[in-house]
Formats: C-alpha cells, structure tokens, sequence
C-alpha cells in the first residue's frame, strides 16, 4: 500500500457531507436514513477496491468482514446516538473513515482503545485516556505521526477537544505504548467524538508505513 494509510484511490473516495446536504432533510428522521444509506453504499465502493488489491483469499475477506460489520455498526449509531444534524455527520464520517483504513489494511500491529474497547466505545464526559499501541516491524520504530500537515489528530466532535500527548511519543520506539488525553469536559452526554490517530513505523532514515485507527466515543 506504499507510504500512506490511504491510497490515492482510496482517499480519493472518502466523501464527507455538507451542510447543504443536511439542509435537504426535512426531519432527523429522514436525515438518518440518507446517511446510512449513504454508508451502505459507499461500503460497497470500498469492498470493491479491496478486490482491486488483488489479495489472498484470506486477507481479501478479513478486509471485507471488516467494511460489512463497520458498515452495521455505523448505521446502529446513527439510528441510536444520531440525534442530531452534528451527531449523525460525525458518526457517518467516523464510520467512512473506519472503512477506508480497513480496506488499507495494517502491515503492522496497531491498537487503539478507550475504556478497553476498540472502534466503538463509551466513556463518561470528562478526560479520556486514548491508549495508543503499536508494534513495527523488527529493526523500526512506531511512533505518532501528523494526521496532515500542522494537525496532529482528525478530532470531530460537537464541543471543542483539547488534547496532549507526550513529546516522546512522537519521537517513537521499538514498541509504542502510551495515551493521549483528551479534554472533554465542554461536551454533555449524548455527544460523540471521532478520533483518528496515525502511527507511523519507520526505520533509520525514512517513514516505510504510516496507519490511521478511528474511534467513536459515546459521552455518557
């Protein structure tokens, strides 16, 4: 998959809404309904680049049982937790995300988790600890990367997200295994929060891979 945790076609295929498209619903209701519809149909997209990759049997199913149960849980939230305009955006381009990164797969161990669950989690409005692991390859590091250029995490939520991570873990090591902090006491229960975190694996001289693992958070 080369360098980056999408390929170009990959994330040439990630669409985030509008807000002229949430204008066109006329109710909650019928907003959700769009959007899972809209993730069943682009996680079809995503189960055809997979075959695209060309494959073993047992990798090409491994990414696609991933989409499908993404593609389950995301339109659950949506119907659960969506409600709201806000709410239902973040939970559908968490799980467009989420899709993305499986159809790319993971050369390399990474984990990450909230309240010991991964993917989708809940945790109370406050401070949340994002445990972050990861293990290279023998002879590289792993390390936290920059989501893009001057923005270290893709955070998407309804109230502002402060955060820190520790200088260290940017610098990086032969097994990566701390946290980052979010600050959330500015949301209520009910909200949601996205997070990507990128963990980069590189050797003495060049980044060789570089991941993203998105979670959901439910405040409670």
């Amino acid at each position: 998959m080369g360098p980056h945790f999408y390929s170009a076609a990959v994330l040439s295929s990630i669409v985030f809404y509008s807000d002229t498209d949430s204008e066109r619903a006329s109710s909650i209701e019928d907003y959700q309904i769009t959007c899972a519809e809209f993730i069943t149909d682009i996680s079809k997209d995503y189960a055809d680049w997979v075959d695209r990759y060309n494959l073993d049997t047992k990798e090409t199913d491994s990414r696609k049982m991933a989409i499908e149960n993404i593609r389950i849980t995301t339109n659950s939230w949506i119907r659960s937790y969506g409600s709201t305009i806000k709410k239902i955006d973040i939970i559908m381009n968490d799980g467009i995300n989420k899709m993305a990164e499986s159809t790319a797969g993971y050369p390399f161990k990474i984990d990450v988790q909230v309240n010991g669950m991964s993917g989708y989690t809940r945790h109370h409005v406050g401070e949340i600890k994002v445990k972050v692991r990861a293990i290279p390859h023998p002879g590289r590091i792993a390390r936290i990367g920059d989501y893009q250029k001057n923005q270290v995490f893709l955070i998407n939520s309804v109230a502002a997200i402060d955060f820190k991570v520790s200088p260290e873990t940017k610098i990086g090591g032969d097994i990566l295994n701390d946290f980052v902090l979010l600050n959330a006491k500015s949301c209520n229960a009910g909200d949601v929060i996205s997070i990507t975190v990128v963990i980069e694996e590189a050797d003495t001289s060049h980044v060789t891979e570089r991941r993203g693992l998105t979670t959901l958070i439910l405040l409670s």
